[in-house]
């Protein structure tokens, strides 16, 4: 999918750190194949920035903001681009700006204005997300395990960036509980875009609950529950409920689905979620990095056996 064609040329690999007068005016795309390396791509972005007076020349690439491919998995080489298969989320940036970008780089799909990261941290804390200036933001990553893999889809401007890679961490601690016969009776208590929950089903759960208190990321597991139809052995989804406060207050039950495994999705503050939920043999947790997951714990002790990923 990103790989070059025999006709491409060597990756321009330019510097990074270097400032736009010290870089090429442009690099090419593929004549054959009409691809364009990642850098090419970047330096158009870059070049518009400096026209509309968003950089200068002293700014570099890494300036533009984090480049992120439409379809992410771990790659051992730059990837080549072809049309609207790039979403550019990056700091300093403006609607016109972003408008022409889409409308002049044909390879860039969407571009975000970022800055904190999305979503909710506590049920009184105020929601956060990024701005889609112009185009779509939805992407996805190849999620991998020793159990298979899964494409986890999610509104990149709501949703908190994470990067595949071999070997992850939260798939170690999966595999390790798999081992342990620990993934048969399954909450995934702050499930984002559904990573955990829907790994846990590819790896024979029997049933799985997944919930989360921001309304964004419970729609992404929906999408990804009929995108991972297929593979998780699902026969029949159901849409029970269309919350409307973004961020939940009491419990809903979203969705259900039925077939290898039975499927519930919440929307609900995880330390009200097992008034209305059986509890599980196993709770996950996966919180943002340095939270305070004491309550949660708490919350969770009805079930059999609570992880903090």
């Amino acid at each position: 999918m990103y790989m070059a064609c025999p006709d491409c040329a060597a990756d321009p690999n330019l510097d990074k750190s270097s400032p736009m007068k010290d870089l090429p005016k442009s690099a090419d795309r593929c004549n054959s194949c009409g691809r364009a390396p990642l850098d090419a791509v970047m330096l158009d972005a870059l070049n518009i920035l400096v026209d509309m007076g968003l950089r200068d020349e002293g700014d570099n690439l890494r300036s533009v903001g984090t480049p992120l491919i439409k379809i992410g998995y771990p790659l051992a080489y730059p990837p080549r681009l072809g049309l609207k298969s790039l979403i550019i989320a990056g700091e300093r940036l403006g609607k016109d700006a972003a408008e022409a970008i889409i409308k002049h780089v044909p390879e860039v799909k969407g571009v975000i204005l970022s800055g904190g990261v999305p979503g909710v941290v506590e049920s009184n804390d105020s929601p956060f997300e990024w701005s889609l200036l112009a185009g779509c933001d939805i992407r996805g990553d190849i999620v991998q395990s020793l159990f298979g893999e899964l494409v986890i889809y999610k509104s990149q401007s709501k949703i908190h960036i994470e990067f595949p890679r071999h070997g992850s961490p939260k798939m170690k601690i999966l595999e390790s509980l798999y081992f342990q016969g620990k993934l048969t009776d399954v909450v995934d208590g702050l499930c984002g875009p559904g990573t955990l929950g829907l790994m846990c089903i590819l790896a024979g759960a029997r049933r799985v609950v997944l919930n989360d208190i921001w309304l964004p990321a419970v729609e992404n597991v929906m999408l990804n529950l009929e995108a991972n139809k297929a593979l998780l052995g699902i026969e029949n989804i159901e849409r029970l409920e269309h919350p409307t406060n973004v961020v939940a207050i009491e419990p809903v039950l979203v969705g259900r689905a039925t077939g290898a495994c039975e499927i519930y999705v919440y929307h609900s503050d995880l330390k009200k979620l097992f008034s209305k939920v059986r509890p599980a043999s196993l709770c996950l947790i996966d919180h943002f990095p340095g939270s305070d997951t004491r309550r949660l714990k708490e919350a969770c002790h009805c079930c059999g056996k609570t992880v903090i990923v």
